[in-house]
């Protein structure tokens, strides 16, 4: 239905498009000598033509007006000596161009008004920008377009310090990136995210929108800005704004992109004749004799010459069951415009990726495929239906359809790591190869195809995930001015429905055994093992977990008013939200309900006061200790608008704020009720079931209830002070600005459990509010913009710091200080300190060196040695001391920058993290785990004695089998590695035509653009791992890198 209207809605606005009025040229004296001069005006900060822009040659009566292009074209007259040309447009800063020998001048104007008018959402309404005391970044949606990715999680990356965004999955569908507003300040994992508000409303799915449809976004980072959320302020807000139509004839914006898109970086394994060699390596240095390994030097010679592809094949599994070139797509429509009586704003969106996976559908028979779609509906309007009513209604459709093959990333990569190359030629003659008989040893007799990607020993599968969600707004204000001037009231009513249906496709199909051909031996033997079955079925469900719906209203009274210099205004609104999920707690409805309140005052735009307060509450706490008071309070003074600052170009702006204030966070793990004592949990199965009988005879097995765990009737919020102070500064007429916040966070009465209890208690405490960890940090950024005659430029570089410290988590005493949690940063990494390799069996057989508690039957060259940091002679956990950092960076950088001459555009965004570090283990970091997984080629750095002697580059301790119980693996400094990096994120180069040919057309612009996105990292780890993709064990998808080529048209 949304489809339908909006396409009906397109047509009828798109048919009342026309095309801009040429620009217009005024003279006053004629001069028989002349000089054209011509070009393209303007805004410097959104890079919008600007229309109705006066340009005169000074001294004279000769001009001319932008037209709705901003270009213009006039004659100098030759007698006028060193002609200077004069911009000038109400609400913006007038300039002066000298002409020279110039025939074309194009130029920025830089708002004058506009920069002292220009509103940032913040909570609950708008402020003017020179007047917010909070901490307040804003992205706008023409920066986010610019980024060639998935979602808006990924496009955010690096646009605004304090905003902290990592993409750990490059996967379709599943690549949404994990944000924190400032770092981490909660010893809950699952309460560290920020609160996201789409058109005001708590929506989830926003990573699904069109960045088309976006206009900004607000990312609220102090107290001040945040205390209006009350219980869920702690963690920052994001209030994305969508787009709405604008005054004046229709716009239309047609948007079409195509990429090829690959990973970051893949996993580098051995092909078969190294991985036989390191094997026998390893299984010599187990104790094997050299005779008695696994491989043969025949074998090897095979393995090395690729002459027996059958029973001594070569696969990389990456490259068999990952594509290294997929297709990205995604196109835009959207209309714009209105009356003073009604505006729109129409879009429809359409994204695409597909590939991922090989696909081998010919020797399956199996429409095998791996497919993500996103569809984007947009519906906007604003109805002014008297001078005092204004309606506003707001409905987006976000619709998802994304096909996996069985068990997705996790289980491709998964198997890729766990298989030696050599188990079996993966398809003879298009048949599938299920196992080989006559393998080398003991090689594994498996088809990774088998049990990853599309198949599982069964058949093949597919999942398809649909889901379909709908957000719906409904607005009234209505002004009292009446009553009294500045005085009105609004409501507003919100809808969200959110459907999810899975589909499971299955398939049987024909299963191949290989053997040697007895009567040839340099031959084989193909017979079918299973037979090609039917279909086997396609399964759906929808279940009760797979729908929700969510209401939301709110009624507000505001007042805004200035006289005299003193600007004031106030609002008391309240809200209630009520979300229903069949999967919540006892089939109980979540329920907000709160009342906010907000003053501010100042005085001629010089000093700035502003008090915001949250009382609000969750049904998750006890009845009596639901709501709570959240008060923050703000200051600011605009020194550079007090009468005694002098007027200068060099220091033209000069603001300080700051902030404290008191807000809390009730995300508690997704856990419900604390407060209450279940009475029972049911034991569905499992160890501790019931039984009776003898097994085969008369065997039964019961079910069986436990007593319901103690509850907390103290349980309440997290609690979290956090204080402000900034500067904003402006140089050289407005050219060069600087930004800074210095901030502090003491939170408490974070939920944690209780360490410090008695075994002897033998009962399961609840969670309490005994938690603090404190945060702090600063923020910068620095820009400039420029302009030349004839380009625009500017760059910008933005850096966060935020560093956090447990003070307290009811931790037992332990052994050492340094063995302590407490102090330390959240999730700090702990591990044994790495000081190189045992080279030498002197080094081994010193009886001074520290004994290893997992060294076995003793230690060889080429293990590792450990510090012993408690100098007892014995390497052992009360070694492992802290390591690194954590898994979340304490700085992130970005340096951006873009300029724009004769048509031509480019942008560039460059991003970085540092303080940060990555564990990984298993068969991700070791060869042969599970005596045959894989091993890479950073594996073959090894130690061994020959490469010691030779003085070799050494990167990997001596090679051997089940590495994870051995002394080499534990967790240490070696395993733990720098993970922070540089990335150049996007580049953007375009070309926008604006000819008269395009006019005949009905276009007022055509551009075409490339762009690209993950194009370069350079990091300091070993494996062959994006440092963003941090899964442990390296079962994740890495980011994909992206090549893009698109157009937009505006008619």
């Amino acid at each position: 239905m949304l489809l339908r209207l909006f396409f009906a809605m397109f047509l009828v606005v798109a048919s009342g498009a026309r095309t801009a009025a040429t620009g217009s040229t005024f003279t006053g004296t004629l001069h028989r000598e002349q000089q054209p001069v011509s070009g393209i005006v303007t805004d410097q900060k959104t890079g919008a033509p600007l229309a109705g822009v006066s340009i005169t040659v000074k001294g004279t009566g000769t001009g001319a007006f932008t037209d709705q292009e901003g270009r213009y074209s006039l004659v100098v007259p030759h007698d006028v000596s060193n002609a200077v040309l004069i911009f000038s447009l109400v609400g913006y800063k007038t300039l002066e161009q000298p002409v020279g020998q110039q025939s074309q001048i194009n130029v920025m104007l830089i708002a004058e008004q506009k920069e002292m008018d220009e509103v940032v959402v913040v909570g609950y309404g708008e402020q003017k920008k020179l007047t917010v005391t909070g901490a307040i970044a804003t992205v706008s949606g023409s920066d986010l377009v610019k980024a060639p990715v998935a979602g808006i999680s990924n496009a955010l990356i690096g646009m605004a310090p304090g905003l902290q965004a990592i993409q750990t999955s490059g996967e379709f569908g599943n690549d949404k990136a994990t944000i924190l507003i400032r770092g981490m300040a909660t010893l809950n994992a699952d309460g560290r995210s920020p609160l996201i508000l789409i058109d005001g409303v708590q929506r989830d799915t926003y990573n699904n929108l069109d960045p088309n449809e976006i206009e900004s976004i607000s990312i609220l980072k102090d107290a001040s800005s945040t205390a209006v959320y009350g219980v869920r302020g702690a963690n920052g807000v994001i209030l994305i704004t969508t787009k709405q139509g604008k005054t004046g004839r229709p716009q239309v914006n047609v948007t079409a992109n195509a990429a090829a898109i690959q990973p970051t970086i893949l996993p580098e394994y051995l092909n078969s004749y190294d991985y036989a060699v390191l094997r026998n390596e390893a299984e010599r240095n187990g104790g094997i004799a050299a005779d008695k390994v696994t491989f043969t030097p025949e074998d090897l010679e095979l393995y090395k010459s690729g002459a027996d592809p059958v029973f001594h094949p070569s696969n990389n599994w990456i490259d068999e069951l990952i594509k290294p070139l997929s297709f990205q797509q995604s196109y835009n429509a959207n209309v714009s415009g209105g009356t003073e009586k009604v505006r729109y704003y129409t879009s429809l969106g359409y994204f695409n990726q597909s590939g991922g996976y090989q696909q081998p559908e010919q020797s399956l028979g199996f429409p095998y495929k791996q497919n993500y779609d996103k569809y984007n509906v947009r519906m906007n309007f604003d109805f002014k239906l008297s001078q005092d009513l204004l309606i506003q209604v707001k409905l987006g459709n976000q619709i998802t359809d994304n096909t996996t093959p069985n068990g997705g990333a996790w289980a491709a990569f998964d198997k890729a790591a766990n298989r030696p190359p050599m188990t079996s030629p993966v398809f003879i003659d298009g048949k599938y190869i299920e196992r080989v008989i006559g393998l080398p040893g003991t090689v594994p007799n498996f088809n990774p195809w088998g049990d990853a990607g599309p198949t599982s020993a069964s058949g093949a599968f597919l999942t398809e995930q649909y889901s379909s969600t709908l957000n719906t707004n409904l607005q009234l204000t209505y002004k009292l001015d009446r009553i009294t001037k500045g005085l009105s009231v609004r409501a507003m009513g919100a809808y969200d429905s959110y459907y999810l249906k899975n589909k499971t496709e299955s398939k049987n199909f024909p299963k191949w055994t290989v053997m040697k051909d007895p009567s040839a031996p340099e031959g084989y033997r193909l017979y079918q093992s299973a037979d090609d079955g039917p279909f086997t079925g396609i399964s759906e469900a929808v279940g009760d977990n797979n729908k929700w719906r969510k209401v939301y209203t709110e009624a507000a009274i505001e007042y805004k008013r200035g006289f005299n210099g003193h600007n004031v205004s106030g609002l008391v609104l309240g809200n209630f939200s009520r979300e229903v999920r069949p999967s919540l707690l006892y089939k109980l409805p979540h329920v907000y309900l709160g009342m906010v309140s907000r003053v501010t005052y100042d005085y001629k735009n010089r000093y700035l006061t502003e008090l915001n307060m949250g009382y609000n509450g969750s049904e998750n706490f006890p009845d009596g200790k639901r709501f709570g008071f959240f008060p923050s309070v703000s200051f600011g003074w605009v020194l550079s608008n007090e009468p005694f600052f002098p007027k200068n170009r060099w220091l033209s702006f000069v603001k300080f704020r700051g902030s404290y204030g008191i807000v809390g966070n009730d995300e508690i793990g997704g856990q419900r009720y604390l407060y209450l004592d279940p009475p029972y949990s049911l034991n569905n199965g499992g160890y501790q079931a019931v039984v009776f009988g003898n097994p085969g005879v008369d065997f039964a097995r019961y079910n069986v209830y436990n007593e319901g765990a103690i509850g907390n009737p103290d349980v309440t919020w997290e609690k979290s002070k956090k204080m402000d102070i900034g500067a904003e500064l402006k140089f050289l007429d407005d050219h060069l600005s600087f930004n800074g916040d210095y901030f502090e966070e003491k939170r408490d009465n974070i939920l944690w459990y209780l360490s410090t209890v008695p075994e002897l208690v033998a009962a399961t405490l609840p969670p309490a509010n005994i938690g603090k960890v404190n945060n702090h940090g600063y923020e910068l950024e620095l820009g400039y913009t420029g302009q030349t005659a004839k380009v625009q430029y500017w760059v910008k570089a933005g850096y966060s710091f935020a560093r956090n410290e447990i003070i307290f988590q009811d931790e037992p005493d332990r052994k050492y200080d340094y063995l302590k949690r407490t102090g330390k940063p959240l999730e700090q990494y702990f591990g044994l300190t790495f000081e190189g390799f045992y080279n030498t069996w002197e080094e081994i057989n010193d009886p001074n060196r520290p004994k290893s508690k997992w060294e076995g039957a003793g230690l060889q060259p080429g293990d590792m040695k450990y510090k012993d940091l408690d100098g007892n002679g014995i390497i052992d956990e009360d070694d492992m001391g802290p390591v690194g950092y954590s898994d979340w960076p304490e700085i992130t950088y970005s340096m951006s920058g873009g300029f724009s001459w004769k048509g031509f555009d480019l942008s560039v965004l460059v991003q970085g993290t540092d303080h940060v570090s990555a564990s990984f283990s298993s068969a991700a970091a070791y060869p042969f785990v599970s005596s045959w997984g894989s091993a890479q080629k950073w594996h073959l750095e090894r130690w061994t004695p020959e490469r010691y002697a030779n003085g070799d580059p050494i990167s990997f301790p001596r090679v051997e089998l089940s590495p994870d119980k051995q002394h080499n693996y534990q967790p240490s400094s070696f395993w733990i590695q720098d993970a922070s990096y540089i990335r150049l994120k996007n580049v953007e180069l375009g070309y926008r035509f604006t000819s008269k040919a395009l006019k005949r057309m009905g276009m007022s612009s055509l551009r075409v653009y490339v762009s690209g996105n993950n194009l370069i990292t350079r990091d300091h780890l070993k494996y062959s791992k994006d440092p963003d993709a941090r899964e442990l064990w390296g079962r994740t998808y890495p980011p994909m890198r992206v090549f893009n080529g698109g157009i937009n048209l505006s008619f």
